[in-house]
């Protein structure tokens, strides 16, 4: 025998709260002795209460304190306090609580499952169609004054009206417009990624992702006519909410994606800690570097990604080449084949060789010490220092300055060179036509 748990909130609503089932026998003959003899019942309709499968919630009222025309409170609303119950179905969100139901069919009298197809067709169980939607804010129940009540037979019953979450078809659409399916995601309602303003990263949410890939965008349609920005989907677009059916059982949804792994950058410190050597950067604003480092594994590495600068600027740059055993140089070691700069301004830039390399071949440069031919630059300004420390014994390698060997098309730049405060005494430095320098010893 089910456990009786009673509730009385006659300050509020002068009610009795009773949780019973189908094998627990309620005291309606003690309840209707105290005269709580108006019964309202919460059917949860398959859902479960408070967890409990085959459980309803029944409201017991005082008809002489509570009169013949009173206002409901829902089974979870805070007010109830210790005595709230939580309605809940797996795969499933409530559309509200319903005075009618009936099984659902279509204008020929055919059954129809829960999404609106035909039970013949998706072998799915009848669903159910609602009417009487209550809205607990202004619905009242209304009684006869002269009728006679049992709390045993409930004077209204309100059903749980539970929509199934869509299937949501989330698809690619490659450059030539075909279309391929990602992966199926059960929601009412699905987020789009959005970028996080504090870190510069993609927030995925629960979205699905593809790899090696940035999501770029999401569409309605898949010639990308119908952008979606936000939320796709959700209850308000697919949900009739006068009969608590759903009319759609699948929504495809259009992305497009950016290879590699991008991310946008409005702080120094968020591109510091984001770099990586296949990168891919989307500027938001200007970066001021006098309090943060520049990404120590550009400096030396082999940079294949992409800086859209989106016309800011990076300035205040104080970069110190110090390993001897490194082959290239500069604010980009070097740039790779597919590595490309564009619409982006370096400002107030200090490049200091502090160590020259012991490898054959190696080169430095402010920017980059090489550059390959499949390397783009494109709107790409540049000004500030290289200085040559005493440690840098240029033989076997060269230093220019841009860069150490590679094209310089598509960057405007006005770089000074000189010997570092320790080496000032030490060598004379010659920049030849070519932009490449010469380091002479004393």
């Amino acid at each position: 025998m089910r456990k009786l748990t009673k509730f009385i909130l006659i300050a509020l609503l002068c009610m009795t709260l009773t949780a019973c089932s189908d094998n627990w026998e309620a005291p309606y003959a003690s309840l209707d002795a105290e005269n709580n003899s108006i019964g309202i019942r919460f059917d949860a309709n398959g859902g479960l209460f408070a967890g409990t499968k085959d459980v309803s919630i029944v409201d017991v009222y005082n008809k002489a304190e509570c009169g013949t025309s009173f206002y409901l409170i829902s089974p979870d609303d805070p007010i109830r306090g210790s005595g709230s119950f939580s309605v809940s179905k797996n795969g499933y969100f409530l559309a509200g609580w319903y005075t009618q139901r009936s099984p659902r069919v279509d204008e020929n009298g055919q059954p129809l499952d829960e999404y609106g197809a035909l039970c013949s067709a998706s072998g799915r169980e009848q669903g159910y169609t609602y009417s009487g939607l209550w809205d607990f804010a202004t619905s009242k129940v209304e009684l006869d004054a002269s009728a006679t009540y049992s709390s045993q037979e409930p004077v209204l019953t309100l059903y749980a009206a539970w929509i199934p979450y869509i299937n949501y078809d989330i698809y690619s659409v490659d450059a030539q417009g075909d279309a391929h399916l990602i992966e199926t995601v059960q929601t009412i309602q699905l987020e789009l990624p959005k970028w996080n303003e504090k870190t510069g990263k993609l927030n995925m949410n629960s979205f699905p992702g593809v790899d090696g890939a940035t999501f770029d965008a999401a569409y309605m349609d898949q010639q990308m006519t119908q952008p979606i920005t936000g939320t796709v989907g959700g209850a308000e677009n697919y949900v009739d909410y006068e009969t608590g059916t759903l009319n759609a059982e699948s929504v495809a949804i259009y992305t497009t994606w950016l290879d590699g792994t991008w991310f946008k950058i409005s702080t120094a410190d968020q591109f510091l800690s984001n770099a990586r050597l296949d990168g891919n950067y989307i500027i938001t604003a200007d970066l001021d570097f006098s309090n943060a480092v520049w990404p120590p594994v550009l400096v030396k590495g082999k940079f294949t990604g992409t800086v859209q600068g989106n016309g800011h600027t990076i300035s205040n740059l104080n970069v110190v080449q110090g390993d001897n055993s490194q082959i290239y140089g500069g604010l980009f070691g070097s740039l790779e084949e597919g590595a490309t700069i564009q619409d982006l301004t370096f400002e107030n830039v200090a490049f200091t060789i502090q160590a020259g390399s012991r490898m054959q071949g190696a080169s430095f440069g402010l920017l980059t010490g090489s550059r390959s031919s499949g390397a783009v630059l494109e709107n790409v300004s540049i000004t500030g220092t290289l200085y040559i420390s005493n440690n840098c014994y240029p033989s076997d390698y060269t230093i220019g300055l841009l860069c150490g060997n590679g094209s310089t098309d598509g960057v405007t730049y006005t770089i000074d060179c000189m010997a570092a405060e320790d080496n000032a005494d030490n060598i004379t430095i010659t920049v030849n036509d070519d932009d490449t320098v010469t380091v002479t010893f004393h």
